[in-house]
């Protein structure tokens, strides 16, 4: 899918995606009717990175880390820890790295 292979690219977006696939974003927000929208895949995209990024790289700064995976500010990205996670990025870092150790450990 064209929001895997791009996530990173901070241009990303709904009107870059309909761009992309030569129709209107009219015509692709309809076709996402009644599912999760561009913005939110997209947005639940770069989350799930960033949270497996900073698991595994916790001395990294998560502004660095967000900024990589396509976030424009870090603000965006707290945002949407909030909303999709219902923590803030350091809980949702540390919720990565308890995953990562109990599934090594096992």
């Amino acid at each position: 899918m064209l929001i895997d292979l791009h996530y990173r690219d901070g241009r990303v977006g709904p009107t870059w995606l309909a761009r992309e696939l030569f129709i209107s974003r009219r015509q692709l927000d309809r076709a996402f009717a009644g599912h999760p929208s561009v913005a939110e895949m997209l947005a639940r995209r770069r989350l799930r990175q960033v949270v497996l990024i900073a698991a595994h790289n916790p001395a990294i700064p998560m502004s660095e880390i967000a900024m990589r995976c396509g976030y424009g500010t870090y603000e965006t990205f707290r945002a949407h820890c909030h909303r999709y996670l219902r923590c803030s990025p350091r809980a949702a870092r540390d919720r990565g790295l308890v995953r990562r150790t109990l599934a090594t450990a096992a």
